[in-house]
């Protein structure tokens, strides 16, 4: 009898979809999907909500500063009682504040100020529902709001926007962001303009975009599945012909045919490399295949706050330059370790791009120990050569707390000089679209860099221009003509000594220079530097007096003031050469200022100074 007999099917050939590497790998993908977009929707919420309340604030601050200038504060402080409402002051105040409120889309503009017991009182508001002297409720709701007009108040300067309300107690509010500037009547605050803008819609915006971007992306996410199922089904087709075909070649049949590739991706190589292999098994016992891929692949990407960011170009600006040097830094940082000098420029650059910051400055590089800021770009205003003075006489206050903690490491002191000269340069971004940089280009640069080149240790020197910008504020001692190659007149330069006004600082006080008068006179030849280039000709001089950072020498040939100089003690004293500056000239006689003194000439000046001092004690 004949049995008919069903042949048990291929199992591999018919294993369930579920099982297959198509459905693994839709699972995986969409775990991974899942884990990603969840945390990416938040985030972009999250940064989406943040900038747009940054750009919120910034709008905020631009009004509040056109907003000021249009209320006056003589007349808000006229304001007193509640019947002051009739006068002329009061619809004055009322009108600026409903144009403010009208013209700039704030939800509320209000004029406040402190009362002798520390509270605040409205004056007027946009909306002109307070009286004049009612109290300010919002304070005693959001204690924070107090803390941050009471600061303005007492700093007088304008407060960045906060974000304030949400939940107090078991009542939920609507967030809000404050800004606070305050009203000035002879220097003095008299109140303080408050601007208002609910963040709510913004948040609400936000999500909504946030939730219209993730169902599109559901939708691709869902389309590129589908997609995903149809092209790695047919790829996995393939992929089963191939493995019955491997099945073939490892039981020794080497005659079985290879499916046509339909592809040139990794699937149809992988069918080309297979019919590969079984050609070279059929000539030789086996033969390996190796395959290598590399790949090198950099993407830029360029985020700007302005759609016109990527164009080159630029505009004319008058903008104030302050260029900074440590003196003597490349010979200190060639006796130090290499993380040794990494550390005390970082300890430098620190506070100093701290203090350029708070003054709206803008670092536009650093070359090794020197800075180049500028005032008055991107964002001008009519105090940038003051800011820029006020800042560069704050950075040698900082360089004297730098020192202190110098000494507490047992590292030598560092001696910076500031130069500052204002003037109209191109301003704008530079470079290509890949790669831009917003910097500046002109003469003032390279005036400032030129001024610079004169100064000594502690020392502030501002050219003319800058000086003209800020006369009635600005306390300057000695004033100089430099000549500088290349130009017919001479510059006139002035050395700050302090500053009044809003800007009020003082240079820091600078020690009196105790000289010794030397028991014999010290030999020494000295060389003039131009830039960087030491002259052959050598001057004989002596040293006839000597101080810590100072030299007064008797010299055969007279230099002008401000000549930079190279001395060469004699052989015998075995010491490296010293750099100076002519700080005073009187004929041959001579004020040498150090402007690099190793180690070990600093030694040896410091033991003929002992020496002095005890011969004629």
């Amino acid at each position: 009898m004949t049995q008919s007999s069903n042949p048990e099917p291929n199992t591999k050939e018919k294993q369930g979809f579920y099982c297959s590497i198509v459905f693994k790998s839709l699972i995986l993908v969409l775990i991974i999907l899942i884990v990603a977009i969840v945390p990416m929707s938040y985030r972009y919420y999250q940064s989406s909500y943040n900038y747009e309340l940054n750009v919120l604030s910034a709008r905020l601050e631009f009004i509040a500063e056109r907003g000021a200038s249009l209320i006056d504060p003589e007349a808000v402080h006229s304001l007193r009682i509640p019947g002051d409402r009739n006068t002329p002051e009061y619809r004055e105040v009322l009108a600026a504040l409903r144009r403010i409120k009208r013209n700039s889309g704030v939800d509320n503009a209000v004029v406040m100020r402190r009362r002798p017991n520390g509270s605040y009182e409205y004056v007027a508001a946009g909306h002109d529902r307070f009286q004049i002297g009612q109290d300010v409720q919002l304070h005693r709701i959001f204690p924070a709001t107090y803390k941050a007009t009471n600061d303005t108040w007492n700093k007088g300067e304008m407060m960045r926007s906060r974000l304030f309300g949400g939940k107090v107690g078991d009542r939920e509010f609507d967030q809000f962001l404050q800004l606070n500037t305050p009203l000035k009547l002879g220097g003095k605050v008299v109140a303080i303009l408050v601007l208002n803008k609910l963040a709510n819609p913004v948040a609400e915006q936000v999500a909504t975009n946030t939730f219209k971007l993730l169902r599109f992306t559901i939708i691709l996410i869902a389309l590129g599945l589908i997609l995903f199922w149809i092209i790695s089904s047919r790829m996995l087709r393939l992929l089963r012909n191939l493995t019955g075909a491997a099945e073939e070649v490892s039981q020794g049949n080497l005659d079985v045919t290879v499916p046509a590739k339909r592809s040139q991706d990794e699937v149809g190589r992988l069918a080309t490399s297979f019919e590969g292999m079984i050609g070279g098994l059929k000539q030789r016992d086996f033969i390996r295949d190796t395959f290598g891929r590399y790949i090198s692949k950099e993407i830029v990407d360029e985020l700007l706050n302005s759609p016109d960011g990527l164009k080159l170009g630029g505009e004319v600006r008058e903008v104030a330059f302050l260029v900074s040097d440590l003196r003597g830094f490349t010979a200190l940082s060639s006796r130090l370790e290499p993380h040794e000098v990494i550390d005390v420029v970082n300890r430098f650059l620190e506070p100093m791009v701290e203090i350029i910051t708070k003054y709206r400055g803008t670092v536009d590089e650093f070359q090794g120990d020197g800075i180049l800021a500028f005032f008055g770009a991107p964002l001008a205003a009519p105090d940038d050569s003051a800011r820029a003075v006020a800042c560069a006489v704050e950075m040698q206050r900082a360089l004297v707390e730098i020192n202190e903690e110098q000494r507490k490491r047992g590292m030598p002191d560092l001696h910076m000089g500031i130069a500052i000269n204002t003037g109209e340069v191109i301003v704008g971004n530079i470079g290509s679209e890949k790669r831009t940089k917003y910097g500046a280009m002109g003469t003032a640069i390279n005036m400032a860099y030129r001024i610079e080149s004169y100064t000594v240790s502690g020392q502030v020197l501002i050219s003319m221009d800058t000086y003209q910008k800020m006369a009635e504020f600005v306390q300057v001692g000695e004033t100089q003509d430099l000549r500088f190659k290349g130009l017919e007149d001479p510059v006139r330069v002035y050395e700050v000594r302090g500053m009044s006004g809003p800007y009020a600082c003082e240079m820091p006080e600078a020690a009196p220079e105790a000289f010794v008068e030397l028991a014999s006179p010290i030999e020494v030849r000295m060389f003039a530097l131009e830039g960087k280039t030491v002259s052959d000709e050598a001057v004989a001089a002596a040293i006839e007096r000597a101080s810590e950072n100072c030299l007064e020498v008797e010299a055969e040939s007279p230099f002008e003031r401000n000549a930079n100089l190279m001395l060469r003690v004699g052989e015998e004293a075995d010491v490296s050469d010293v750099y100076a500056k002519v700080v005073e000239a009187d004929g041959k006689r001579l004020v040498l200022r150090f402007t690099s003194l190793p180690d070990d000439a600093k030694a040896y000046f410091e033991r003929i100074r002992e020496a002095a001092a005890q011969s004629s004690a």
